[in-house]
Parts: C-alpha cells; sequence; structure tokens
C-alpha cells in the first residue's frame, strides 16, 4: 500500500489553486467550494492549514462560483436592517391580529349555537380553559 505525500507549505498552496480552480470550472452543483470539502478533497486532516491567506483564497473562489452561477455571493450572509426587520414584525403582527379575530368570532358562534340548542356553554368551553 502506498502512502499519501503529506501536502504541506508551497506544495500544499500549488494543490489548493489546482483544485479550487477545477471545483470553479466544475460549477456550484457539482463541487461546491467550502473549507471542509476542500479539506476532504486534498485529503487534509486539520482544517487549520486552511486559514489565512490560503482561507481568503477558498472564500474568494467560493464568490467567484456563485457569482458565476448567478447567485448572489452575500445573499444568504446579510442580515435584515432594522427597517426591515420592523417592517415584516409588523406585517407578522397584523396578520395575528386578524387571525385572533376570526378565532374570537368562531368562538362567538359556538356559543351562540350552544345557546340556541340548550347546551351548557360552560361544559363545551371547559375543554378551552388552562389547567
Amino acid at each position: 500500500m502506498t502512502r499519501r505525500q503529506i501536502l504541506r507549505g508551497g506544495t500544499l498552496d500549488e494543490a489548493i489553486d489546482t483544485l479550487l480552480a477545477q471545483m470553479v470550472s466544475l460549477g456550484l452543483e457539482l463541487a461546491p467550494i467550502s473549507r471542509p470539502e476542500v479539506q476532504r478533497r486534498l485529503g487534509l486532516t486539520s482544517r487549520a492549514t486552511l486559514v489565512g491567506d490560503r482561507g481568503r483564497r477558498i472564500e474568494s473562489a467560493r464568490v467567484a462560483q456563485l457569482k458565476e452561477s448567478g447567485r448572489d455571493p452575500d445573499g444568504a450572509r446579510r442580515r435584515r436592517t432594522y427597517e426591515e426587520r420592523i417592517a415584516h414584525l409588523q406585517a407578522e403582527n397584523v396578520a395575528l391580529v386578524s387571525q385572533r379575530d376570526r378565532l374570537y368570532e368562531a368562538l362567538s358562534e359556538i356559543a351562540h349555537r350552544c345557546l340556541l340548542k340548550g347546551v351548557d356553554v360552560e361544559d363545551v368551553m371547559d375543554c378551552f380553559r388552562k389547567r
């Protein structure tokens, strides 16, 4: 059984550059670029070798690959602004208020029908009470 050559220094840098070029050419669907994927494909046991300048090269290759595939590289990592958060929460609040109103209306309708049929409303509503 042959032993794999350990990649270090300049040899590792060349191997990373070659692998990144291959992965960019293969595309996002076949070879998405990430540090764990580069580590796996190179057969490295420690991800600590993929930091600093090597990490920046991997990240720039990932961005290039995303741009080539037509995706926004910052879209998934961008946080919403406060205005966007406020607008989202206000819309959610309006939906919850309308849902509350519909449920209250349905509960009133149940109580009304129970009274019309002569059923004790307290017994019917007992299952809705907190225990």
